[in-house]
């Protein structure tokens, strides 16, 4: 009867024991109030003319975030057969004073992938920073309009993307994404 007792208590001491390593070893919960999602409001793209000029500056907002109210989105007109530095930043505007995400996006540039994609009379723009590994990171690009005509600019970010895949901008978490409309003049 004693080795019979001896046998379930050395049960119940595996079992707590198993019990108390399994829930209490620490998740890494990218969620959780250690490390929440950033809310970003705005994009704000700056088209410079490489041979000189005032910069064109447009923003994608949605100051209340997904759902609600629809964002505002400027359109953005260039110049035909011009060459531009293209700079994009985002920010957070819902918080006082507002919180530039673009720091944060520099910080963590492993991490991130800033995606552009231009159709009809936009052009893709071409990437020209890169992350701390030698990836591409597209907080900075370069683009050359050609004839006059319309197009699209959607810019997305992207969180975690597989930066060595044949595409990575369809990996990874979307933190923003917007589509704008282009008049090239």
């Amino acid at each position: 009867m004693k080795i019979k007792h001896l046998k379930l208590q050395a049960m119940f001491f595996v079992f707590l024991s198993a019990f108390v390593f399994i829930t209490g070893c620490d998740k890494d919960d990218d969620n959780g109030p250690g490390n929440e999602q950033e809310l970003i409001t705005s994009i704000i793209l700056t088209f410079a003319p490489t041979g000189g000029g005032i910069p064109i500056v447009v923003s994608a907002k949605d100051l209340d975030g997904d759902g609600g109210n629809p964002p505002v989105i400027q359109n953005i007109e260039l110049k035909a057969n011009t060459d531009y530095a293209l700079s994009v930043s985002f920010l957070d505007e819902s918080k006082s004073p507002v919180e530039n995400i673009t720091e944060e996006v520099e910080e963590e540039n492993v991490e991130h992938l800033v995606c552009l994609v231009g159709s009809g009379a936009m052009p893709s723009p071409v990437i020209q920073d890169k992350d701390d590994n030698g990836k591409l990171l597209g907080l900075v690009s370069i683009l050359k309009t050609g004839a006059a005509g319309n197009g699209t600019l959607k810019v997305s970010l992207k969180h975690e993307p597989d930066k060595n895949a044949a595409n990575a901008c369809s990996t990874g978490e979307t933190d923003a994404e917007q589509t704008f409309n282009v008049a090239v003049k």
